[in-house]
This record gives C-alpha cells, sequence and structure tokens, in this order.
C-alpha cells in the first residue's frame, strides 16, 4: 500500500472531523465560477473626481472692487456665466482685457459667434493674444483651414509667438500637413529660439508658466514626429518637467499646465498618473472642458461608462453643443457595443462639421460593428480625399474590428495607420496586441519592440514586452487539439492534469456546437494574476481568473497566495473558457455577449449556483429580471453590485429554457444568425418565432414556476426559521439522532441551501445516528456546488474509500485535486485510492510524481530566506 504522508483516517476518525466541521462551520468564501470574463475596475480610478457635490473652488483673492479682476478670477475658475454677467457692470478698465475675458468665457460656453464679436473689435483686432484665440474659435467650428491662415497671420507680424507656433503645428497636424507641423514644431528647437536646449541649460530663466506649457507641448509633439525620443533619453523626463515646473514652481494656480501633463499621460498609456493630473485641474476648474474629456477617455478605455456618462454631462453643462460630449458619446457607445445609439452623436458631429475627421473616423468604425464593410470603406475613402495619408480613420476601424475579434481585417486596417503614422506608438501597441490575442507572438514581439523604439515610455508597449519575455520562458505541452503553456518552475502540475482533461471534453463541446477550431487551442496559465491581466488588457488589475479572446484562453494558476486569485476549480473554468472559443468560432467572433455567457455556464455541467438561488427568487418574484435588450448591458454596464451575478445567472437559464422548450436545434439556428450578423430581434424572431417581448414573457413564467418550489416564500421563511433554530438547540445539546429529521425537514422545504446539507453531513456519522452511506449522499450534494475549496470533496473520498467504493472515492478525490492542484494531501489521498484499486497504474505514477514536485516546491519554499 502507498505510504501516505497523511495519515488515513478510519470510520470512526472521519466522524469527529465531519461533526465537527459541518455542525458548526459554513464556508464564507463565494464561488466565482461565473465571473470568468468579468471586468472590474477599482474605485481608485475615476470615481475620486466624482464627488456628491462639486463646490465651486475659492477665488484668491483679489480687489473686490475691481470688477474685471472678479470677472477675470471667475472665469479663470470655470465660472463663465457668472464672469459674463460681471462684465456686465464693468464701466471702464483695459479693452483688451475685457474683449479676452468675453471671448474666452463664449468661447467655453460654444457660443462662438459672440466671442467672435467681442473679438473683432477694431480697437483689439490686432492683438496677437486674441487673434490666437480668435484662431482655436475657427477651428471649435471645424474651419481649421482659416485658423491656420489666420495663425499664418499672427506670426508674420509676431515671429515669436509661442502660442501662435504650438497651435500651428497642431491644427497642420490636423488637416494632414505633417510637413507644416513639422516646421512650426521645429521652431521650437532651432536657434537662435531652440527653448528645448535653453530649458536644458537654465531652466530658471523661464518664468512664464502658459509659455512653458506650449513649448512642452510643442516639443512633445516634435519628439514624436521626429522620433526623437528614441535616441534621446532626456527627452522625456524634459518635457515632463516643463510642465510640472510650470505648476509647481512658475505659477501654481496654472490648471492647464495639469491639463497638459495628463495628456502627455494618457500619450504615454499611463492613465493613473493622468488622473492624478486631472484631479489637480479640476479642483481648481470644476468645469474645464479638455480636462473632462480626458476624464471621459480614460474612463471609456477602462469599461467605466457611467463616469464616461459623467463626463459627458459635465461638458454639456458649460457648452450644450459641444462637439467633444457628442464624440465621447459616441465613443462610450462604440466601447460598450451597442453602435446603433452613437449613430445620432456622430450624425450631429458631422451635420455641423461634414469634415470633421475624428467623426468620419468613429463613424467608419460604427459601421464596421454594424458589418455596413461597404460604409465603412467609402468614410474612409472620404477621410483620405480631406485628409490624405490620414492614419487616424484606419486606426479607429482597427479599434472596433479587434473588439469583435476580426483579426486578419483589424490588423490590415492597424498595419495601413502604422505605415502612414510611423512614429505613432499607438497605432503599434494595437497592433502588437491584437497580434498577442491572434496567438501570434513572434509577431507582437516584432511590432512591440519597434513600439517601444519609438517610445520607450510608454507603459503599455513595456507591460507587454515584459511579459512577452516571461513568457518565452514558459515551457509548453502540445496535444492533438491544444498547446498548454504554463511557467514549469511554479507550476508542475498544469502539465500533469491539463491536456488530457481538455482532450477529453473536445468532442462534447465541439459537437454540441457543430464547430470544430480551426487551429490548436492556447491555454497560457500564468503564475500571478498580474500577469495573467496583462496579457488580457495590458494592465494588473482586472478581477477575475480566465477569459477566452477566441484561439487563447488565458488563466491564473489555481493555487492559494498573495499573488494569485487562490484556488477554483480550473477543470470548470476551462470548459466554460473553451465554450467561448468554440461559440466564438462558429459565429465568427459576432455572437451576443449574454447568449456565449449563458452557454459557457451551462455547459459546466453543474447544478445552479447556491449562491444565486436568492437573488434569483427575489429577481423572478418581484419581476426583477432583466428585459433581453438590457440583459447585455448588465454585463458591461451594471447598475448595482449585483447585476452582473444575475446577468450570469439569468443568461444560464435563458439558455437551459429554451433547450428544454425549443430544442438544441434552436440554440443552434441562434449561432447562425449571430454568424450572419443578424440583430438580436431578428435572431429571435427567425430561430425561435418569437419576438424579444413574446419570449420574455413566456421565459418570465417559466422562472415563476422553478422558483416555487425553492423555500424563500414568507411562509416557508418562517418555516425554516423556526426549524433551524430548533434544530441548532439540539445540536448544542447533543441530541444528534432527534436533530437528524430537523435538518431532513429543512432540506425538503429548502433544498438549494447548504446548512441543512453541511449539518446532516455531520449528523449521520455520529455513533447515535451511524450512517455513512447518507452522510456521504449529503457531501456530493455540497462538493457538486462548491467550486473553490476542496473539503467537501476529499470527506467524501474518503468516507467512500472506507466504504470500500473505491472507484466513487477515485472521482471525489480527482475534483479535490482539480480544485486545489497544490494540495499534496489531496493528491495523497488519490495516490492511496489508486494503489487500493490497483487498476490504474499511470495514474498511480502521477500522483507519485506530483507529490514529489510538491513536496520539493514546499521544501524550496521552506528553505527561502525571509523578505
Amino acid at each position: 500500500m502507498y505510504n501516505s504522508r497523511e495519515p488515513r483516517m478510519k470510520l470512526r476518525s472521519v466522524l469527529v472531523f465531519l461533526l465537527a466541521f459541518f455542525c458548526t462551520s459554513i464556508f464564507a468564501r463565494p464561488a466565482r465560477a461565473g465571473d470568468y470574463d468579468q471586468r472590474i475596475i477599482p474605485d481608485k480610478w475615476i470615481k475620486p473626481l466624482l464627488p456628491e457635490d462639486n463646490p465651486e473652488p475659492d477665488y484668491a483673492d483679489y480687489d473686490k472692487n475691481n470688477l474685471l479682476e472678479q470677472a477675470r478670477t471667475q472665469a479663470w475658475a470655470g465660472q463663465y456665466r457668472r464672469a459674463l454677467v460681471t462684465l456686465e457692470s464693468v464701466k471702464r478698465g483695459d479693452s483688451t482685457e475685457i474683449a479676452q475675458v468675453r471671448s474666452e468665457c463664449d468661447f467655453e460656453l460654444g457660443r462662438y459667434p459672440a466671442a467672435i464679436t467681442a473679438l473683432s473689435d477694431p480697437a483689439v483686432a490686432d492683438d496677437p493674444t486674441l487673434q490666437v484665440l480668435h484662431a482655436r474659435i475657427l477651428d471649435a467650428q471645424g474651419d481649421t483651414h482659416s485658423a491656420i491662415d489666420l495663425l499664418q497671420k499672427i506670426i508674420s507680424y509676431q515671429p515669436d509667438s509661442v502660442a501662435a507656433r504650438f497651435f500651428l503645428g497642431s491644427y497642420s497636424e490636423k488637416v494632414g500637413d505633417l510637413q507644416g507641423a513639422l516646421a512650426a514644431y521645429q521652431w521650437f528647437v532651432t536657434e537662435p529660439h531652440n527653448y528645448l536646449q535653453q530649458w536644458q541649460t537654465n531652466a530658471d530663466s523661464f518664468n512664464d508658466a502658459e509659455a512653458v506649457t506650449y513649448i512642452g507641448r510643442a516639443v512633445d509633439r516634435w519628439a514624436t514626429l521626429t522620433m526623437a525620443y528614441q535616441t534621446d533619453s532626456r527627452l522625456h523626463d524634459t518635457v515632463l518637467n516643463m510642465f510640472v515646473r510650470s505648476y509647481d514652481l512658475i505659477d501654481s494656480a496654472y490648471w492647464p499646465a495639469h491639463v497638459a501633463a495628463a495628456n502627455y499621460f494618457l500619450l504615454h498609456d499611463d492613465p493613473d498618473q493622468s488622473l492624478d493630473e486631472l484631479q489637480s485641474a479640476l479642483d481648481a476648474n470644476p468645469h474645464d472642458v479638455s480636462a473632462w474629456a480626458l476624464v471621459g477617455k480614460i474612463a471609456i478605455d477602462n469599461f467605466d461608462f457611467d463616469t464616461a456618462d459623467h463626463a459627458v454631462l459635465e461638458i454639456r453643462d458649460v457648452n450644450p453643443d459641444s462637439i467633444e460630449a457628442d464624440l465621447l458619446e459616441a465613443r462610450n457607445y462604440m466601447q460598450q457595443r451597442v453602435p446603433k445609439l452613437a449613430l445620432p452623436a456622430l450624425q450631429r458631429v458631422l451635420d455641423r462639421q461634414p469634415n470633421n475627421v475624428e467623426a468620419l473616423g468613429l463613424m467608419a468604425g460604427d459601421d464596421a460593428l454594424l458589418l455596413k464593410d461597404d460604409q465603412t470603406t467609402a468614410i474612409l475613402k472620404q477621410v483620405d480625399t480631406l485628409v490624405p495619408n490620414n492614419a487616424l480613420a484606419y486606426e479607429e476601424v482597427a479599434d472596433q474590428l479587434a473588439a469583435m475579434r476580426q483579426y486578419p481585417r483589424s490588423a490590415a486596417m492597424y498595419q495601413i495607420a502604422v505605415q502612414r503614422a510611423p512614429w505613432w506608438s499607438e497605432a503599434r501597441n494595437g497592433l502588437g496586441l491584437l497580434y498577442t490575442q491572434s496567438g501570434d507572438e513572434d509577431q507582437a514581439r516584432t511590432v512591440l519592440e519597434a513600439a517601444h523604439v519609438i517610445d520607450p515610455y510608454n507603459v503599455r508597449t513595456t507591460n507587454y514586452l515584459r511579459l512577452l519575455d516571461t513568457m518565452a520562458k514558459f515551457a509548453r505541452k502540445e496535444s492533438a487539439h491544444f498547446i498548454v503553456i504554463y511557467d514549469a518552475s511554479q507550476d508542475p502540475v498544469v502539465p500533469e492534469y491539463f491536456s488530457d482533461y481538455l482532450e477529453s471534453i473536445y468532442p462534447q463541446v465541439c459537437s454540441t456546437f457543430n464547430y470544430e477550431p480551426k487551429v490548436k487551442t492556447l491555454i497560457e496559465v500564468f503564475p500571478t494574476h498580474d500577469e495573467f491581466s496583462v496579457r488580457t488588457t495590458g494592465a494588473p488589475w482586472i478581477a477575475t481568473v480566465g477569459a477566452s479572446t477566441g484561439r487563447i484562453i488565458a488563466l491564473v494558476a489555481p493555487r492559494a497566495g498573495p499573488e494569485t486569485m487562490g484556488t477554483f476549480n480550473w477543470s470548470q473554468v476551462l470548459h466554460h473558457e473553451f465554450t467561448h472559443t468554440v461559440t466564438l468560432g462558429a459565429t465568427d467572433n459576432r455572437i451576443t455577449h449574454w447568449f456565449t455567457e449563458g452557454l459557457a455556464v451551462q455547459q459546466e455541467h453543474s447544478p445552479l449556483r447556491w449562491e444565486w438561488v436568492p437573488m434569483l427568487y427575489d429577481a423572478v418574484t418581484n419581476h426583477k429580471l432583466f428585459q433581453m435588450d438590457a440583459l447585455t448591458w448588465a454585463f458591461i454596464r451594471p447598475r448595482k453590485p449585483i447585476d452582473r451575478q444575475l446577468a450570469y445567472a439569468q443568461s444560464y437559464w435563458i439558455c437551459q429554457y429554451i433547450e428544454e422548450q425549443y430544442g438544441h436545434a434552436a440554440i443552434l439556428k441562434m449561432l447562425d444568425e449571430c454568424r450572419i450578423g443578424h440583430s438580436q430581434d431578428e435572431m429571435f424572431v427567425n430561430a425561435l418565432n418569437r419576438t424579444q417581448s413574446q419570449f420574455f414573457d413566456e421565459f418570465q413564467a417559466w422562472c415563476e414556476k422553478q422558483v416555487a418550489t425553492w423555500g424563500y416564500d414568507d411562509a416557508t421563511s418562517m418555516e425554516y426559521e423556526t426549524l433551524r433554530d430548533d434544530g441548532e438547540d439540539l445540536i448544542k445539546r447533543k441530541e444528534y439522532a432527534k436533530a437528524v429529521p430537523v435538518f431532513q425537514d429543512i432540506a425538503k422545504i429548502r433544498p438549494m441551501d447548504v446548512l441543512p446539507h453541511q449539518r446532516l453531513a455531520g449528523l449521520y456519522m455520529d455513533p447515535s445516528v451511524n450512517q455513512p452511506e447518507k452522510a456521504v449522499e449529503q457531501l456530493d450534494i455540497l462538493a457538486a456546488v462548491e467550486l473553490n475549496d476542496n473539503r467537501y470533496a476529499k470527506a467524501a473520498a474518503r468516507l467512500y474509500r472506507d466504504l470500500g467504493k473505491l472507484d466513487l472515492a477515485s472521482q471525489r478525490a480527482l475534483k479535490a485535486a482539480y480544485i486545489n492542484p497544490y494540495d499534496i494531501g489531496a493528491h495523497e489521498l488519490l495516490a492511496d485510492i489508486y494503489q487500493r484499486m490497483g487498476t490504474n497504474p499511470d495514474g498511480l505514477a502521477r500522483e507519485k510524481r506530483i507529490i514529489d514536485e510538491l513536496n520539493a516546491l514546499r521544501d524550496a519554499a521552506e528553505t527561502q530566506p525571509s523578505q
């Protein structure tokens, strides 16, 4: 017999363990197996920017008798309407300053004709500062070419205007005149000025925060377009220091420098520091449109749609007709994969500015999401006519196609963007991420290394390259349909189990959906959660254990520790994720989100999650189930903490209901509807001959029948509480035999409740009851619904072993090893059972190997010097 480190528990010794454990403890840790694809953004990201009451900032000290100074201070704090009212009482003062305050306020409020009127006063019409503002207003109205003409005129008589030079470069870029843009930016680093050299040799000589901020922005664009960042390692710190010194040393009240720094960080894919800068800017001016636009962009990139909505509202509170707000709203809907809702906002922009390239690029991307390829192509041709060699529109389309996992089509668009803008790291990052998601790591490295050369300080590029370096050292185990990639030093258990299990489920999953992947599926097991998160999103903060991008399934190592998410039943997670791989492939990656999640949970072949039961009962009885057109939104835009769990549970139930009511052929028909790009309305009508509304009404009635016997109605709940109190009192008095029928009654009236099954498992083992066969039945019930803790499965395995039912014992012990593959005791128990059976020498040999490997890992950890 195999010599186990864990003393084998005889039938009577099991009694003590079970009675103590199951009569006194309830697992506190909730199961996670419905959350494999959930993305959660920590509160630290955006929420601090959204206080419930956003007070106006305190004014700086000023002469309260000087109304012009008061208006200027109000305008600086973002109180534009109040400043205009104050100006009405100004009877005399500097006409230039009055015009500047008035036009700036009207500009921010979107009152462009009024702003231009104020600047057209002959008394101020030649002032260079006001004329730069005039050019900015022209650009905001969509007349960028006129803005460029005006800026060139300003420079002709005020050649040292850094603001005019900067905006000339910016607007030249916008219309596709890269030579003109470079010439404008080059001025900042060329003698006799060469502000860059002056700053590097004597930064103390600069005392104008506004000018320094413009210089920093211009140098940044020059360094980007000329790829100077890759040849001068000092430039990154130099440019950043210009912004920091502007608000830190030169003028602490100059909040636009914070916005410039925020934009700089964001361009280098560092949203965390960008948000810190935006917080400072909004503290000083809570109504700055440019700051809120950046907040909204960061929120959208991180799937925080409510904050993006808030940013849109903040911008529209300042300027109800804001182009920035419309573009942000459109991006928000597109990120949520509801492209039809983005169309009105985009159309509003194009109605006012038909040649707005950003809006055209987004419209082309929106058409790509709607599978209107001809319209996408037509819009891109229109953009090429307006702005030859434009890269932005192609990058927008590539992003949307990538989000749809249309990998070859997306890669083609990214490649055009990279070719047209070789200095642009964002397009290369997008292409690199695309290659990592499609399993083309070699191509990904080539693209990302090129991006790193262009911008060595880009956070996302650096994260990906570090990850690829790590993955290059991983071991690989290849089988007929899968390639398992793992860290052999930290996770030696992975190759012992994963490949065999995956091959065992492959025929069943593929035959269920009539589809086989065209290439081998990659299973990447990461030793830390941060590495897993970077693999899936480029950032280390995604709270989930597994994710599928189609060909690739990424997984966190299923072991306890501060760098992972703890133990979990990896086999169930892989079954879930491989279902995604198959259903995504069967629909050309066009399956509706709730549908793929429901099918994936269904394919786990596990009982309904017991933690879902009270939630579902409440949702059904109080008519809180999501309507069909809102179900996907509950995954990507939950309004309450419970919404995602309810969405998983409801999606699973919908798939179960369709199977029961309409048959599996209906499921296949719905998949086909997704593949050909039909809407959800069309899918229900064509596959089920029901409108969404009709289907939901029928589904609601089915749900009501399901919950009717769950025991959560008021009368049953009162009976439950009475019986529970009686049963617990009997256990306290050690009257175990009398407690048994009480908890049996509880299990009858509320069968999907963990408490009665826990109590019965222990009570059946007491000598006064002595029914181990019934005890193991209860353990099996508990083990079937527990996904993160293997104690139920181990206890059941021991009981079956000692009852002589070795086949059942081996199944339960194997499940215990699946739930926690790093539990030496589980492997020793399984080895003991295999040795007793004598029919599975390969299994016994495997368990002995694993035990040796885990003992070696433990010994190595114990000898590790303490930190």
